[in-house]
């Protein structure tokens, strides 16, 4: 689906399990922002977001 956006790539929901539903936002760049009910984290790739490796220089901002 074409956004018409200049920095999104794609726009997408992924159920990691375990009751937690993740809203993906995927940046032209590659990277990727997880987005729950309590934290936006961001991940240098969709594999990282997978695994749960997030960028650790940018961190995690706290939304509860």
């Amino acid at each position: 689906m074409e956004l018409g956006t200049e920095y999104i790539r794609s726009v997408s929901s992924w159920d990691s399990g375990g009751g937690i539903t993740v809203d993906i936002v995927e940046l032209s760049d590659g990277r990727v922002l997880g987005i729950t009910d309590e934290s936006v984290v961001l991940y240098p790739n969709m594999e990282a977001l997978e695994s749960g490796e997030s960028d650790d220089a940018a961190g995690v901002i706290a939304l509860a």
